[in-house]
């Protein structure tokens, strides 16, 4: 049997990913022609960059003609957006965003293995094959715990900053809380991120203690049993950092960059745009946890599996997508 990887170009996946964005309604900055956009393609590891579109029928006229695997446009606002030199683009602002992985919160459960003889690996890689896959196991109740997280900072910058933002789920494995910056919030440089990000973070929270839950700031938070927010403080500082498009669909998962309005999330086919059922032929053998399903494979038999779940495992590695069903 010839090893594909979940990168490579499936011609089913492709077919889906360029049926969903032919019909797909974006979430877009309102001021996209300021953006620069890229996208990582089927079957390669590196992006195409510095794009710029005036309106979303121009973009989704391209992407259903290059079908991205993952989908982006810049935090960072710029005269000249598609100028291929970052120092030539112009930087006039950047939004403001904080990235929260549930994997840094809960140490999910991981597995390492050769896709070709699906051995379970305890070294780097397969001492015969040279190669590796890892699959770690993201369950809901891990993921509510970071949207925990993600609805204390959206108080914080609201309670503390007079900030509003809006949280999306990143379509894998975590939460983006996202704002939309002008004035002086746009402007702000790295140092100044940094500083938000050491008070949001509550490294400087301690000093507080002693307070009421009715007191404003860290010390009321303190009071509730809040100690600490977790989250990628590079991506808060970053003022050139690359967001992935809300409506999107995440390129390691098969599910949608989907904005959430309250802590009622369910980690499902329901964030899946896909429907039918696919034939999963899987390396390896196990029992695993795919969104809220529990499937048992074995390595090489066939299983029949809804649609979600087979792209679900597929683009992490646990096997491949071999027939489609609606």
């Amino acid at each position: 049997m010839t090893f594909t990887s979940h990168q490579e170009l499936n011609k089913i996946i492709t077919l889906l990913f360029k049926d969903y964005y032919s019909r797909s309604k974006l979430e877009l900055p309102f001021d996209m022609e300021l953006r620069e956009f890229a996208y990582q393609p089927f079957g390669k590891d590196t992006y195409v960059r510095h794009l710029s579109f005036g309106s979303e029928k121009e973009l989704l006229d391209y992407i259903t003609h290059n079908i991205p695997l993952h989908l982006f446009f810049s935090s960072a606002k710029y005269q000249i957006p598609s100028a291929d030199d970052m120092e030539l683009k112009g930087w006039i602002g950047a939004d403001l965003q904080f990235d929260i992985d549930a994997d840094e919160i809960c140490n999910p459960k991981t597995i390492s293995f050769c896709p070709i003889c699906g051995k379970v690996l305890t070294n780097s890689k397969c001492e015969e094959h040279g190669i590796a896959t890892t699959f770690s196991e993201i369950t809901g109740k891990c993921l509510s715990k970071a949207l925990e997280q993600a609805l204390t900072i959206k108080d914080i910058l609201k309670d503390d900053f007079a900030l509003d933002s809006k949280i999306y789920f990143s379509g894998n494995r975590g939460f983006h809380v996202y704002v939309e910056c002008s004035g002086d919030c746009a402007l702000m440089d790295s140092e100044e991120r940094k500083q938000i990000v050491d008070y949001i973070s509550g490294k400087c929270s301690q000093k507080f203690k002693g307070g009421r839950e009715n007191d404003p700031g860290w010390i009321g938070r303190l009071a509730k049993g809040i100690e600490k927010t977790v989250f990628d403080e590079q991506v808060t500082i970053d003022v050139k950092r690359l967001v992935r498009i809300p409506g999107s669909i995440h390129g390691k998962s098969g599910l949608i960059v989907k904005k959430v309005e309250s802590n009622n999330f369910s980690f499902d086919s329901s964030l899946c745009p896909f429907a039918g059922s696919a034939i999963f032929f899987p390396l390896i053998t196990g029992e695993f946890q795919l969104l809220d399903s529990k499937v048992k494979m074995i390595r090489g038999d066939p299983i029949k599996l809804d649609v979600c779940l087979a792209i679900y495992a597929h683009l992490k590695g646990l096997g491949e997508v071999k027939l489609y069903v609606r």
